[in-house]
């Protein structure tokens, strides 16, 4: 074998060849455009060979972007998601406490608690339906409620405590049958007693004379006879007046304006 840098002549007669043509290029390299041309054809020749080699690279790395965008957008829209909720769970808990203090506001503006003692009360939900006249409260003999506590809130009368145990009290609302109400038309003297009809049904008036002057729409109010129930305190509008032929008197029908089933705070008045 042939040494690389061997002695003889035509070794070095090669090695002045090869300076003299790299001589050569160079020059030709710096003043001619040859090369150039040749290199531009060269690259215009591998590029597509370049393209189709690297396009794999350019896929795989165009779906792993992909992935990758689309596992943090799940992540950001989670996260979005989770911070709306606790916005509208927070935005609920304020329009809940805006309500609530509105129905205080209004309840503690009414004129009767400025004459007599009062306390608030709330309604304890209970799972049977609310027709059956009854509603428990979270108030009872630790906080001076007896039996005959008179119940109110913002719209009317609620109805009556009728019984109390240490903690909580049960309250007969003015729909329920056993109750009866001394009331009279609002800038009226007209008195007269109303009834509980059931709570899917209107109150209900004992019968009274056709000489009495009732209409439709008049604004029935408490008339404060039994001494119990506060004076002008209102208990709901007439919607019917019913004419019994056979003992010559009317009934009247009133629709409360308690509605139970939007209550929340009670007033009740301390003997």
């Amino acid at each position: 074998m042939k040494l690389i840098f061997n002695k003889k002549p035509i070794f070095k007669f090669r090695i002045i060849i090869t300076i003299i043509i790299s001589i050569v290029i160079i020059f030709t390299d710096i003043y001619s455009n040859f090369f150039i041309n040749i290199r531009y054809y060269v690259n215009s020749k591998i590029s597509p060979i370049y393209f189709i080699i690297n396009k794999p690279f350019f896929i795989y790395k165009n779906i792993s972007n992909y992935f990758i965008k689309y596992h943090f957008l799940q992540k950001q829209n989670k996260y979005f998601f989770n911070k709306i909720l606790q916005q509208n769970v927070k935005l609920y808990n304020l329009e809940k406490i805006k309500y609530q203090n509105n129905n205080l506001r209004k309840i503690l503006r009414l004129p009767i608690i400025k004459e007599r003692k009062y306390i608030l009360a709330e309604i304890i939900p209970v799972i049977f339906p609310i027709h059956t006249g009854l509603i428990f409260i979270n108030k009872g003999l630790k906080d001076n409620i007896k039996q005959g506590t008179i119940v109110l809130n913002d719209q009317g009368v609620v109805g009556q405590v009728i019984s109390s145990t240490n903690k909580s009290s049960q309250v007969l609302l003015v729909c329920n049958k056993k109750i009866s109400l001394p009331v009279q038309i609002q800038n009226s003297d007209i008195k007269f007693i109303i009834n509980g009809n059931g709570c899917t049904k209107n109150l209900q008036s004992e019968y009274l004379s056709t000489d009495i002057n009732v209409n439709k729409g008049d604004i029935i109010i408490t008339s404060g006879l039994d001494e119990e129930y506060p004076r002008g305190y209102p208990v709901g509008v007439i919607t019917n007046i019913f004419f019994e032929k056979e003992k010559n008197f009317n009934i009247i029908f009133v629709k409360p304006f308690m509605q139970i089933e939007k209550i929340k705070y009670l007033l009740l008045l301390i003997n």
